[in-house]
């Protein structure tokens, strides 16, 4: 997205929905997340779990949602392993949560590659650096919406090409912080 082109607008069927039934939408989008993630992983298991979120080789997955509806917001889900007390083996911690972020203006439209999408979902998986490892992170297309794939969709080049021209880092790293903040709590 170039500076003259304009901010993308809200759109679809909630999109003239006032502040108040959109938080309302927001609020249950991040409670029912919240319970089919943790659903999963009693359904899945440790490992498979663990695996799947990509916990076996980074430090944070951090899935994020951007609806039609309210494009200046971002619903997040971060999932980490943390010590758990009295086990050898970490247990995994979900965070789910909603937020708006000014750096979505700056977003590449994805209804123009995802027309008749009403959510747009991206996974950035993370390493921080720390002592030598050096960071890494890697952004990934759910495995969801491989399945659904359609004519029309970026090929996974134009999908890599695409998703360099945004900082998801930054958006992944303020839940990250937001739920590290609230785990101190």
């Amino acid at each position: 997205m170039t500076a003259s082109t304009p901010y993308p607008v809200n759109s679809g069927s909630l999109a003239g929905a006032s502040e108040q039934e959109k938080k309302k939408r927001l609020d249950a989008m991040v409670a029912l997340w919240q319970s089919d993630t943790q659903r999963r992983l009693a359904r899945d298991g440790y490992t498979p779990f663990v695996s799947a979120m990509g916990l076996d080789e980074y430090r944070y997955s951090v899935w994020l949602r951007f609806p039609e509806w309210e494009r200046s917001v971002v619903v997040g889900q971060v999932v980490t392993l943390r010590p758990a007390e009295g086990s050898e083996e970490p247990q995994p911690a979900l965070f789910s949560a909603w937020r708006q972020d000014p750096l979505l203006k700056s977003m590449p439209d994805w209804k123009q590659h995802l027309p008749k999408e009403t959510v747009f979902n991206l996974n950035v998986r993370i390493t921080p650096g720390s002592l030598g490892e050096g960071s890494k992170w890697a952004i990934i297309m759910p495995r969801e919406m491989i399945t659904r794939y359609r004519p029309g969709w970026p090929t996974q080049q134009e999908w890599v090409a695409w998703t360099r021209s945004f900082d998801w880092l930054s958006v992944s790293v303020g839940f990250i912080r937001t739920m590290l903040d609230a785990l101190e709590q």
